[in-house]
């Protein structure tokens, strides 16, 4: 499945190398690049040689200094803030729901007494999902309510907010300086909050001339 990855590379690396380096890097984790992609904020205006793939206020990459992450984890505070309040109005008098992991959980448990077809019925029947579903369907929603973020939605405006602010730099996966690969590896709000934390971690050790460059990836496949 292809995701975005986040490739720390050397301050000393060229931008005309960035992309050979990033695929370097990614090999040798098993991972292959199929593109960059324009995921941060950036000043395309000045230094525009300093950045991958810049165009209208986004590049691929490029060193610390010169990507906007301050103002991309400010936006993303306010877009999640906004989506809870949304939400929060939406849901309203619905009881709180199970995520679908825990459903699936039993299916495992189980699998004979407890099919998966079961599992996705009883979670999509919970009425806060269902107002959620209601939600999404409209034809003229400012924006939709993600059945995956559900248990981040549930703790409330301030801790969903916060989410946002973690989420927006690190993307779904971050390859460090020391080779390390981090990833949530699945949909449990607890195995995204331990990426979140690692990742913004990594992020706040590099130097503001060492490079970030935003790729999407998917598994190396072996001939």
């Amino acid at each position: 499945m292809a995701c975005t990855t986040l490739v720390c590379l050397p301050a000393d690396t060229p931008p005309a190398d960035a992309a050979s380096a990033v695929a370097a890097r990614l090999a040798a984790v098993e991972l292959a690049a199929t593109s960059l992609v324009r995921h941060f904020r950036a000043s395309t205006r000045w230094r525009r040689g300093t950045l991958l793939l810049p165009q209208h206020g986004t590049a691929a990459g490029g060193p610390l200094c010169r990507l906007e992450l301050d103002a991309m984890r400010a936006d993303a505070h306010r877009f999640y803030w906004h989506r809870w309040q949304l939400w929060q109005s939406a849901v309203k008098g619905t009881p709180t729901a199970r995520p679908f992991w825990m459903f699936v959980d039993r299916h495992r448990a189980n699998p004979d007494r407890y099919d998966l077809e079961r599992a996705r019925a009883d979670y999509l029947a919970q009425p806060r999902l269902a107002a959620m579903r209601v939600f999404n369907a409209l034809p003229h929603r400012p924006f939709g309510l993600p059945t995956s973020h559900l248990e981040a939605l549930q703790l409330g405006a301030d801790a969903y907010s916060h989410l946002g602010w973690l989420s927006a730099v690190p993307g779904q996966s971050l390859l460090c300086p020391d080779g390390a690969l981090l990833g949530a590896g699945g949909d449990r709000l607890d195995g995204r909050l331990s990426f979140l934390e690692q990742a913004n971690g990594c992020l706040t050790l590099l130097d503001a001339k060492d490079v970030l460059v935003a790729a999407v990836t998917e598994p190396w496949r072996r001939p």
